[in-house]
């Protein structure tokens, strides 16, 4: 059997019942247990994910039986030997009949956007400089959806303790090289702001995608604060 380090390849899902685990954030964290070169023993795993012993074994039993993880020593404890378990494998290459990419990112993305509206909602309406309503706003550009004050007027974050929020969206008419460098300097921009080490949580979710045939009756309101009008 090959070592722990030699395993270099993704593992290839191969049947609908391995697939099915990456369809469950909890299932993919129980396997997760798993990816440390001392591995684990089933007594262990069970207290890590709250398991009974008889479902922890069970589930290992799963697990070897799929190839996702092997047993890589004994340990001894009051005389009775204890098998230790480790998943060789931190990539997994799911082939496309398994999986619908739509779906995917509806699972993945879809609470953290829903979690996301929830906060932006309640950081702006509280605080030092409440956002009192929408001001729908129409230029040559298009419709703006902006956050306005609880007088009308069209609202501002530059009031010293104003929660510190970006919400901006809208259609951007690019030829390709600039959709390149627009994308280049966003993964720049996110990537040094995610090696600092602050003391408050924020939640940033970009997307930059193509839409090569909108609905005719799609409106692209832009959102949010914004220079630009």
């Amino acid at each position: 059997m090959s070592s722990f380090a030699d395993q270099q390849a993704a593992y290839r899902v191969e049947c609908e019942a391995v697939a099915g685990i990456f369809r469950k954030p909890r299932e993919i964290e129980r396997l997760m247990h798993f990816m440390q070169p001392e591995g684990s023993t089933v007594s262990a795993f069970a207290k890590a994910t709250r398991l009974t012993i008889n479902a922890a074994y069970r589930k290992v039993q799963r697990y070897e039986q799929q190839g996702l993880v092997w047993q890589i020593s004994h340990k001894n404890r009051a005389g009775r030997p204890m098998k230790v378990y480790a998943c060789p494998f931190n990539s997994f290459f799911i082939p496309d009949r398994f999986v619908s990419l739509h779906e995917q990112v509806t699972e993945v993305f879809g609470p953290m956007q829903a979690l996301m509206s929830r906060s932006l909602v309640e950081v702006a309406s509280q605080g030092v400089n409440p956002v009192g309503g929408l001001l729908f706003k129409v230029t040559e550009r298009g419709l703006w959806m902006l956050p306005a004050q609880p007088s009308g007027e069209r609202w501002s974050p530059d009031p010293v303790g104003t929660p510190v929020t970006v919400h901006t969206s809208g259609p951007l008419l690019l030829n390709y090289e600039d959709a390149r460098e627009l994308a280049r300097e966003l993964h720049q921009l996110f990537d040094r702001y995610r090696l600092r080490r602050g003391g408050s949580m924020y939640l940033l979710h970009q997307i930059l995608t193509p839409v090569p045939v909108p609905p005719q009756d799609f409106a692209f309101p832009h959102t949010g604060y914004t220079e630009s009008v």
